[in-house]
């Protein structure tokens, strides 16, 4: 009997490393609209369901991006060997797309992870489910966020303030299974920074690859790398 109570907590430790071994890359499109004009950013990034999210930029020069959940940034110049770094709260990536996806949090897409808890659920015309999160506290700026799943995936999200106006609004859409896992490759948000303007972000993810070994996953910013107090020039 001892024995088979050694053999369930081993069976256990290999589960969860399986699954905290998670990773996806992909490459992400971010063109973004605000007053008439339109900017473009492409990337290449590596997520792995620790949290930990590796971007890898082209254009206009090279360089890398390292954050996590933690807020721990860095951001590495190859063509100077220059580093800069820092933490803070908002330079988390836990609510990155890719990180609430493999860690499981699409449910609530991260909301529980900043304060946010559940007030309520409606059924709405379509089967659609309506989730209704309230901070957990004031002070926050946002009194409400409505999450529409369909099929249990997210496909709408909005943060309403104290006056009951959208702030901004979230449409997730083109879901594609990569092995059991599902995806939304196309990512539209809307946010409203005042009644007359508002800034559209459109992200499409492609080339996308599950539980892959490319080595970028890993990657490291060089131990001789020069540190710097203000980020690199991105156009050096």
């Amino acid at each position: 009997m001892r024995r088979l109570r050694l053999l369930i907590p081993a069976f256990l430790i290999i589960s969860v490393t399986a699954v905290a071994q998670r990773r996806v890359a992909a490459d992400m499109e971010v063109k973004t609209v605000y007053d008439g004009k339109v900017t473009t950013v492409g990337s290449k990034v590596y997520c792995t369901s620790a949290g930990r999210l590796v971007q890898v930029f082209e254009s206009p020069a090279k360089y890398y991006t390292i954050t996590n959940p933690d807020g721990e940034f860095k951001m590495y110049m190859p063509g100077t060997n220059e580093v800069y770094s820092e933490r803070r709260e908002d330079f988390s990536d836990r609510d990155n797309l890719l990180y609430l996806f493999l860690s499981g949090r699409s449910d609530d897409m991260g909301l529980g992870l900043y304060g946010y808890k559940l007030s309520g659920t409606t059924r709405e015309d379509g089967g659609l489910l309506k989730r209704t999160y309230v901070p957990s506290s004031p002070g926050k700026g946002v009194a409400k966020v409505e999450l529409v799943l369909e099929n249990y995936l997210p496909i709408y999200l909005a943060y309403y303030n104290a006056g009951g106006a959208v702030v901004s609004r979230t449409y997730f859409s083109s879901y594609e299974k990569f092995s059991n896992l599902m995806l939304p490759l196309r990512v539209t948000s809307v946010q409203y920074t005042s009644k007359k303007d508002s800034t559209i972000v459109r992200t499409i993810y492609s080339g996308v690859k599950l539980d892959g070994q490319d080595p970028m996953f890993e990657f490291k910013v060089p131990s001789d790398a020069k540190p710097v107090k203000n980020a690199p020039s991105r156009k050096k």
